[in-house]
């Protein structure tokens, strides 16, 4: 080939394509597949007559918008932005192959971990050190990161096997430090990045560098689930990157009474994988108002609401709008926030209007939408009305601002989420409410979110979208174009993909977990090859990342009696799944099988949602016919609850029915277990407020020998070794049929109001479920 040849083929390669549309030169740009690790930028191609940038990188860390390049081991995705007078064009996504210098050691042992590590480098020389074998394991970490060190120190000293203790900076085994501002210009990592470096010849063991206390947190969670496998550690290096800055789980606990504790569970839960966004879906109702209709009954008056935070707000009979069943106090909520803050974990609150709002329809009669053509018209507010925003903006300014007893507002530094999903009303009169109170939220300073609508409820009335954070739950509802196009901030949260309704038998994303792994991508809006799914550019800076959600619709007359326990292994293990979807490459390290037995060898969070419980066991007390004394401590044990499976056998006596006043046998932080209940019947409230009756009552004067079996899905009782009375879910509609009854035993306390006498009691239990 000659010289001339040559030439003219790298001319046509730098010009646009012969009478090529603007969308086909985006997509044929001569950009490189990879880097090498001299590179220090990314040249942008130069087109006649085009102006062309880079729009955005799914690692901007590695690959800047201006092209910079920081040298990484990783694939990086490119998309690029051409103009051309008026008409504008955005290109695939450029796969290009950052290099950077290789130790000796390669990629070998590289560690790992859920989500995995983006790069790891091997020092080689077979180095390793074993923390097991230091003569003191020590941790020095700065003052940002106060609030975790107790349990920082617990888990490390659990998973090496020895005490754990603070030293100085120099001396420590593991050693958390922020980056000084020059290394963090020149090796940027972002808010939630980390480098890890396990050093054998020095004297940190293991250092852990970030410039946030964020990243120094996930960069500790990585080091846990190395120890879990093994304390020996290679030497070498790990830079890590999250790909999208949210990565969510939408919990609605409007619908399902969640206690308390359990929020700080599912906090542990998500901070063990890097998940970082929980959305509290605070209100809601029975959504299938349309049944009591049928019945010929009121569901204004009668379906089940939940609204589940500590208010001021009353209604005109003095009713109040925080739900009597299970709620969390302002301060319980604010120390949540803060918690989870601590560890890497920002709370969404979200109060839902002016749709699925029976709750403050119930405290504000005169604003409920009035409309024969809308079924479920009690549940909304009239957004016609100005007084229904105006009302909404006074209830958010209960948390927005300053709370006087707490000294500093109750959602301080939350992004918060207004709802705005499913209104079936007027379009026009949607649109102005939700304007007003996104409007609303960004006067008092904070960053507001809501559930896309806007191409359902088309319209003149315009909606402000600067500084306003989108969920894209449905293509019908909203299209992820329009929304990015109109100045949104979208999170992928689309149905057909990421939700969960338990115990129904639609939208059952848990179901198909392998599905999550190997399929789904944050950018790939609805099922590739589905009706209106749309693939956007990976690193398409208006696309925050992706949220999965577990929807409660399965309570009121259709509830079977689950509670938050039976969720337990659903939403951890999607969280585990979807963490290496949403924090880690497209490319996946592992398959799903492997990924699984991974998660088994890594193990639970520490105080998460499979928290360390007591192994197999038995308990035992009396059986020589002298009684035990009631009102006993039974937390010798290690354990306030247990879990199915297991059986507890009791010998007593009651000597006396007390009616219409309860007699507890056993109580501890999971409820209570009744010897009578108001009606005189045993059975068991647990934490959650629910309650059921075994149908039997108790002989007085008689000794019986009872048996309570709780096994995952059913609590059963037995009497003299026979199956005694009717199970009966009596919160809710004294359902019998098909019920969900699991119950945590409570044992921390015996007997506290029993009338009469317990000689004998045998507590079996195995290992819970992993």
């Amino acid at each position: 080939m000659t010289r001339k040849t040559l030439i003219a083929i790298a001319a046509l390669a730098a010009c646009p394509l012969l009478h090529a549309t603007l969308q086909e030169e985006a997509d044929s740009l001569n950009i490189p597949d990879k880097l090498d690790m001299f590179a220090k930028q990314l040249e942008i191609p130069k087109l006649d007559g085009t102006d062309v940038r880079i729009l955005g990188t799914d690692y901007e860390e590695i690959i800047g918008r201006d092209g910079k390049v920081h040298s990484r081991d990783a694939k990086v995705r490119v998309n690029f932005e051409l103009k051309r007078g008026e008409e504008k064009a955005i290109s695939r996504d450029y796969v290009v192959q950052v290099q950077a210098p290789q130790p000796k050691g390669g990629n070998a042992n590289a560690p790992q971990t859920i989500p995995q590590v983006l790069d790891w480098g091997c020092l080689g020389g077979n180095k390793k050190v074993d923390l097991a074998k230091l003569p003191e394991l020590t941790l020095s970490l700065p003052a940002e990161m106060k609030a975790v060190q107790k349990d920082l120190l617990k888990e490390l000293g659990e998973a090496v096997g020895k005490p754990c203790t603070t030293a100085a900076a120099g001396k420590a085994a593991v050693c958390l430090k922020l980056r000084k501002k020059e290394d963090a210009d020149r090796y940027p990592l972002g808010k939630e990045g980390y480098v890890l470096d396990i050093n054998p010849g020095a004297s940190n063991a293991v250092t852990i560098e970030a410039e946030t206390a964020t990243g120094l947190y996930w960069g500790t969670r990585t080091l846990m689930q190395m120890l879990r496998r093994g304390t020996e550690l290679t030497a070498g290096y790990v830079t890590d990157i999250p790909r999208y800055p949210v990565r969510g789980f939408v919990f609605d606990v409007g619908r399902l009474p969640v206690p308390f504790s359990y929020l700080k569970e599912v906090v542990n839960t998500m901070a063990w994988y890097k998940m970082n966004d929980l959305h509290i879906h605070l209100n809601d109702n029975y959504i299938f108002l349309e049944e009591y209709a049928k019945a010929g009954k009121n569901p204004f008056k009668e379906a089940y609401s939940g609204f589940r935070i500590e208010s001021v707000i009353k209604g005109p009979e003095g009713n109040p709008l925080t739900s009597e069943d299970v709620s969390y106090t302002k301060k319980q909520f604010r120390e949540l926030i803060d918690y989870a803050k601590a560890r890497g974990v920002n709370i969404v609150p979200e109060f839902d209007a002016p749709a699925h709002s029976l709750s403050f329809t119930r405290v504000r009669p005169e604003l409920q939408l009035v409309n024969d053509k809308v079924p479920r018209s009690c549940e909304e507010l009239d957004a016609a009305k100005p007084e229904s925003a105006a009302f909404i903006a006074e209830l958010w300014d209960e948390y927005l601002k300053p709370d006087k007893k707490l000294g500093r507002p109750v959602f301080e530094g939350c992004t918060v989420h207004i709802g705005a999903d499913e209104f079936k009303g007027n379009n026009e009169d949607y649109r102005k409410f939700t304007d007003t109170v996104l409007g609303h939220i960004q006067q008092r300073g904070y960053t507001p979110r809501l559930w896309g609508s806007l191409t359902m409820k088309k319209g003149k009335t315009p909606v402000r979208a600067k500084g306003v954070q989108m969920n894209i739950w449905s293509k019908d509802w909203n299209l992820p174009w329009q929304a990015i196009n109109e100045g949104f901030d979208i999170i992928n949260t689309m149905d057909s993909q990421l939700y969960i309704v338990p115990f129904a038998n639609y939208y059952r994303m848990d179901r198909n977990l392998k599905g999550l792994y190997e399929n789904f991508v944050p950018n790939q809006i609805g099922p590739k090859g589905g009706r209106l799914a749309v693939r956007l550019p990976a690193g398409h800076p208006q696309l925050l990342g992706a949220a999965f959600a577990v929807w409660n619709d399965m309570i009121d007359l259709k509830y079977q009696g689950y509670g938050s326990h039976d969720l337990r292994k659903m939403i951890q293990d999607t969280i585990c799944a979807a963490s290496q979807k949403f924090w880690g490459p497209e490319e996946l390290p592992r398959s799903f099988d492997e990924h699984t037995a991974l998660a088994g060898e890594i193990g639970a969070a520490p105080c998460g949602l499979g928290r360390k419980l007591p192994k197999a066991g038995h308990f035992k007390m009396g059986g020589n016919k002298g009684k035990i004394d009631k009102d006993l401590d039974l937390s010798s044990l290690g354990a306030n609850a247990i879990p199915p499976e297991y059986s507890l056998k009791l010998t007593l006596k009651q000597e006396k029915a007390t009616p219409g006043k309860e007699q507890v046998l056993l109580e501890g932080p999971s409820g209570k277990l009744f010897a009578a209940m108001k009606d005189g019947s045993m059975g068991f409230r647990r934490d959650d407020g629910v309650e059921f009756s075994f149908g039997y009552t108790l002989p007085e004067g008689k000794e019986v020998k009872l048996e309570i079996v709780g096994k995952e899905g059913s609590t059963a009782l037995l009497v003299d070794g026979q199956p005694a009375g009717t199970l009966t879910l009596t919160s809710f509609h004294n359902r019998t049929k098909d019920l969900i009854s699991t119950f945590v035993l409570p044992f921390k306390k015996l007997g506290s109001s029993f009338r009469g006498s317990i000689t004998a009691l045998n507590l079996e239990y195995k290992e819970p479920q992993k």
